[in-house]
């Protein structure tokens, strides 16, 4: 675990980029969520720098000891990110997961939009396995 960390919390980070990662995306807007009873929680919203990154989030995770049982359950909390920025498809990470006492970094790059294309398009992805719950 972290130095310093708080028990019941991890850390998300989000870099955009475009261009194969290589060129930063500064003031994308970057939408956190989580799914919860009757639909989505909003947990927060940022904007990148001109690094492409958010600062990192303090989010609720579960505690690390629940991953060191074979039947442990609530071994990480899921997040919904997505990602707006004009010109470009918006996109969405579905269930990132985040474990107590770390930083989770979700690298994310931006597809133009072709300018015969209409707008409002959505790329989705969604976290599998290995990190599927229990």
């Amino acid at each position: 675990m972290a130095e310093n960390a708080e028990k019941g919390f991890g850390y998300i980070v989000v870099q955009v980029s475009t261009a194969d990662s290589a060129i930063p995306v500064p003031g994308a807007n970057v939408l956190v969520s989580q799914n919860a009873e009757g639909g989505e929680a909003l947990v927060s919203i940022m904007k990148t720098d001109r690094n492409g990154k958010t600062e990192a989030l303090k989010v609720a995770a579960p505690s690390a000891e629940n991953s060191l049982t074979p039947e442990g359950v609530n071994r990480f909390f899921k997040y919904n990110i997505r990602i707006d920025y004009p010109g470009y498809y918006t996109v969405e990470n579905v269930n990132v997961p985040v474990f107590e006492g770390q930083t989770s970094i979700q690298p994310v790059a931006l597809i133009p939009l072709e300018e015969s294309r209409e707008r409002g398009r959505i790329v989705r992805f969604t976290e599998e396995e290995p990190f599927e719950n229990e």
